[in-house]
């Protein structure tokens, strides 16, 4: 029965073309969401589903203030690199802020992410931003990826929802190679996978072009990351308190020369 309704419905639908109609008529009624993080005036789109995340964003000051901390004493003219960028939290409020720097490279291998993250950017008028859509490793080459990589929207969402691509990856020190632009600070926040992506820097850990580092651990990476740092001539700074459910927790580190 449910299924009639659905297949009857559908036609409809099609046949009326009322879903382009819905679409326009609330795109033009409902504003786009704007919130403001230290008095800075931000738009953003996110995906329906995820509105826990935009909640999350408003209420960015209390729930990472280290963060925001963190990119306001940015020397002014610096360059950001931004791995794992998402939707564009530390973007965004670093590119809009005063003395914003003069350059934000951001990357992120999420097909959603990086959707939205263009349209923010777009949305904001932010010229500064070059958004890369691949992934940040050890080595260069083509990986398997999927769709949501998030790890708290996979545990709620059946198997057969993943989407499976594959998409290029690159070491951080051959990006730099190529593109011929130095971080001065870098934030990286990958779920789990941030000791690969530091093996595949160390001359970008040797270039004291590179100030600071905030990067979100789990609890399994956090000793590795500390030996990786401070061996390259880092000091950790700060680290927050435990973030997540046993098992699963996560920190974020600072480290600076």
């Amino acid at each position: 029965m449910f299924r009639s309704l659905n297949l009857l419905l559908s036609k409809f639908i099609e046949k009326t073309n009322i879903s382009r109609w819905l679409f326009r008529f609330f795109t033009r009624i409902l504003p786009v969401p704007t919130t403001r993080v230290r008095g800075v005036p931000i738009k953003i789109i996110i995906p329906l589903h995820q509105v826990g995340v935009y909640d999350q964003f408003k209420h960015w000051e209390q729930r990472e203030p280290e963060t925001l901390d963190w990119i306001d004493k940015f020397d002014k003219d610096c360059v950001l690199f931004d791995i794992g960028a998402s939707f564009g939290n530390e973007t965004l409020y670093a590119a809009l802020k005063a003395n914003a720097p003069r350059k934000i490279i951001c990357f992120d291998l999420d097909l959603l992410a990086s959707f939205n993250l263009a349209n923010n950017l777009q949305l904001n008028n932010i010229q500064k931003v070059e958004q890369y859509y691949i992934g940040i490793a050890k080595q260069s080459g083509f990986i398997n990826a999927r769709e949501p990589t998030n790890y708290a929207c996979v545990l709620n969402r059946p198997k057969y929802d993943l989407i499976h691509y594959k998409t290029y990856s690159i070491a951080l020190d051959d990006f730099i190679a190529q593109v011929g632009e130095s971080p001065d600070y870098l934030k990286v926040d990958v779920d789990g996978i941030e000791v690969d992506i530091l093996e595949g820097m160390p001359k970008t850990l040797a270039d004291s072009r590179l100030k600071s580092i905030l990067i979100e651990v789990g609890y399994q990476t956090l000793p590795q990351v500390q030996q990786i740092l401070t061996q390259a001539g880092f000091v950790q700074t700060y680290q927050s308190e435990q973030r997540g459910i046993v098992g699963s927790e996560t920190y974020n580190l600072i480290f600076s020369r």
